[in-house]
């Protein structure tokens, strides 16, 4: 006992130590194998990327062949959706600055001699958006070929409104884009020319000449069309641009009722039409006067319906950049 009590710290000491050595030597015997296992995956990983090493550069030729059917496949689609896209779609003409006028007046004749056929009102003056042209003045060379698709876009769009019936074509507006200003209007936009005095040098337009688009793919124009109609040609003329050939998008449709703009509404209208005549009938000696209820017609017990609204379209018509006599190499 005398050695246990001498000895104890030791003793305990070596106990614990003992303990540590045989959880080490577990840790280590458990470790081991794991350091084997991950050490087989790192050399098959090793050789696999030694074997990968050894092959032919990627890609190899079935890659780039199958690469090369399915970019032949998506040109060919593309070509397909842009030949259907940009069918009878308006095409750009060559023409020169002093045709051009002459060009609005036989436009303008024809929409004219149109909507008398159909008996349509024009108003006052209608130039289709050309009033500056239409009185004689020349554009810049530049500016004609958009210029006259813009022309023939506006009376495809009036023909188009022609056909469905409306009443009256109040305005058309085009995107203008052909405002020339002069060096001093741009330094000073505010400042009066003094009587006399000659213009600077004419700069370049205050928008860019191109149209909106994708270059290469495609552009748009926009519209703004101003008429009279019944809600039955308001319908008929949204679908025949939805059923056009040509691809035009109504951005904005704005109907009001022409009762709305300052005349007097429907209720009001049939309310006049129900009050008793002024005249009353002859009645027979002792027998009171009778109040004359006048006879209502289908028309007049039809509140609303039938007034004509006043429409604000706003239109824009695409054209694709596509010309099936080139053939991609």
């Amino acid at each position: 006992m005398t050695f246990f009590r001498k000895y104890m710290g030791l003793l305990v000491g070596g106990a614990i130590a003992l303990v540590l050595v045989i959880v080490v030597s577990v840790l280590l015997f458990k470790f081991r194998s794991e350091y084997g296992r991950v050490q087989s995956d790192l050399q098959s990983s090793l050789m696999t990327l030694e074997r990968l090493h050894q092959r032919s550069p990627f890609p190899n030729v079935d890659n780039v062949e199958r690469v090369r059917e399915n970019l032949y496949e998506l040109e060919e689609y593309l070509d397909m959706l842009l030949g259907t896209l940009s069918r009878q779609q308006i095409e750009s003409e060559d023409m020169e600055r002093a045709a051009f006028p002459s060009e609005i007046e036989r436009t303008v004749r024809r929409l004219r001699a149109s909507a008398s056929e159909k008996e349509i009102r024009l108003a006052e003056g209608l130039a289709f958006g050309f009033d500056r042209y239409a009185a004689g003045n020349l554009p810049s060379q530049e500016h004609v070929p958009r210029l006259v698709v813009q022309l023939r876009s506006v009376e495809a769009l009036c023909s188009l409104l022609f056909d469905a019936r409306i009443s009256e074509l109040v305005s058309v507006e085009r995107e203008v884009f052909d405002v020339e200003r002069t060096q001093e209007d741009l330094l000073d936009p505010g400042a009066v020319r003094r009587p006399g005095r000659a213009p600077a040098v004419v700069a370049a337009p205050a928008t860019r000449v191109a149209p909106q688009g994708v270059e290469g793919l495609y552009t748009k124009e926009r519209y703004t069309l101003t008429f009279f109609a019944s809600d039955q040609a308001v319908r008929d003329a949204v679908n025949s641009m939805i059923e056009s050939p040509m691809l035009m998008i109504i951005r904005n449709l704005e109907m009001r009722n022409e009762m709305g703009l300052g005349g007097v509404s429907a209720s009001a209208r049939l309310e006049a039409r129900l009050q008793p005549r002024d005249t009353p009938r002859p009645v027979a000696p002792g027998q009171a006067p009778r109040e004359t209820v006048q006879p209502t017609l289908r028309d007049d017990r039809l509140v609303a319906g039938r007034e004509r609204v006043r429409v604000t379209m706003q239109v824009d018509v695409y054209r694709f950049e596509y010309d099936e006599g080139v053939e991609e190499p």
